[in-house]
């Protein structure tokens, strides 16, 4: 029987070469934009993934956020315009102890309502959402 010499001319190839170059570092859900005075991000830009970061403000809302929290147990809707009702979100910044939760009001295609359990802190937060269903 004869060795097979494998050759990196083949689809596989060509496929596992793309997803690398996807996973290293090509895959961003957005980059801040504005930043506050110890230089983080306020607001951020929608990227290549689907769905959008949100910076939340404080009761206080020092940096005049769009999206700031009414209250502790509280719900806030906040406006994602994603055309896709969101499956979920994740904190991905918080500057005190605080939870993140779901609101009374489901969400929609525009909207998604959440709550804290700390109002006096902002909390970033990643809202998923699954991309569009395109009709033809």
């Amino acid at each position: 029987m004869q060795m097979r010499v494998p050759t990196s001319i083949s689809t596989q190839d060509t496929l596992n070469k793309s997803v690398n170059r996807v996973l290293s570092g090509n895959v961003s859900p957005g980059n801040g934009l504005t930043f506050d005075t110890n230089g983080q991000p306020l607001t951020y830009d929608q990227d290549n993934m689907v769905g959008i970061v949100i910076r939340i403000g404080s009761l206080a809302n020092p940096n005049a956020l769009p999206a700031s929290w009414t209250g502790n147990n509280t719900d806030l809707t906040i406006a994602h315009n994603l055309n896709t009702v969101p499956y979920g979100f994740i904190v991905i910044a918080k500057y005190a102890a605080a939870d993140v939760f779901y609101g009374t009001v489901p969400p929609t295609e525009t909207t998604i309502t959440l709550q804290t359990t700390n109002d006096a802190t902002d909390i970033t937060i990643w809202i998923l959402a699954s991309p569009q269903q395109v009709v033809s």
